[in-house]
């Protein structure tokens, strides 16, 4: 009778490159573990961010012994790694299937939902973004990323004006992208002390950032921020 397998021995394993060997002593451990032996195993595996046979060995786990309500959040993480790896992929609709299960799982986790809200808005669902972000926003009114989300998700679905509010906010936070779509926003009707505010504020906060943000958009043909091409701390960030 072979003697059973040890997270110790798996996580060594896995920091020695032996990762087939170490799945196979991951898959014989899980089947028949407490939790605190699977939470340990589980972090083996997402420290190193080993996250497809990490979601197989979790599946093999339930299937023999439940999922403890313990385990919930390190079971979602590796969903949401897993979901990560194949947006990477452009595997969008795999993505979502394994962010949904991981929501299902764990509805407490803000980075999962923030994963969702990201997805629906990259894919143009905006009413959908709309509901993940109450969601979140109602938890923490001043999230950057979900401000910036919210911000990007208006502006895209046509209402720039109710844009600007959550994107200071996320600008304000630091983010250059922010700052840039903030922009955008306020320059819908052209040129005003706000926008101008909001440019210089951009290029002061972030100006390598910002020069590669704004000769992007300027090659974009129809742009609002079409109006500054020629104003002086444009050219002089561009020259």
């Amino acid at each position: 009778m072979t003697d059973k397998p040890t997270v110790e021995q798996i996580r060594a394993d896995i920091e020695a490159g032996e990762g087939p060997h170490a799945v196979r002593l991951a898959r014989q451990l899980a089947e028949a573990c407490d939790v605190d032996t699977m939470l340990e195993l589980s972090s083996a595996f997402a420290d190193h961010a080993v996250f497809a046979p990490l979601v197989d060995i979790w599946r093999r786990h339930i299937a023999k012994c439940g999922l403890d309500e313990r385990e919930n959040a390190a079971f979602a993480n590796a969903l949401n790694g897993l979901a990560e790896e194949h947006l990477a992929e452009r595997r969008e609709t795999e993505a979502m299937g394994l962010l949904t299960e991981a929501i299902g799982i764990a509805p407490r986790l803000d980075y999962i939902r923030r994963n969702i809200a990201s997805m629906l808005v990259h894919q143009g669902d905006y009413d959908a973004a709309f509901v993940e972000l109450d969601t979140l926003l109602t938890k923490s009114p001043n999230d950057p990323q979900a401000n910036l989300l919210l911000g990007i998700a208006r502006y895209q679905s046509g209402d720039p004006a109710l844009a600007v509010e959550p994107l200071e906010v996320a600008s304000k936070a630091g983010s250059a992208d922010a700052g840039m779509w903030l922009l955008k926003a306020l320059c819908i009707d052209g040129v005003s002390d706000q926008s101008v505010g909001a440019l210089q504020h951009l290029i002061e906060s972030h100006p390598e950032r910002a020069a590669t943000l704004i000769e992007i958009e300027l090659e974009e043909p129809g742009s609002p921020l079409q109006v500054f091409r020629d104003h002086p701390a444009v050219t002089k960030l561009l020259s």
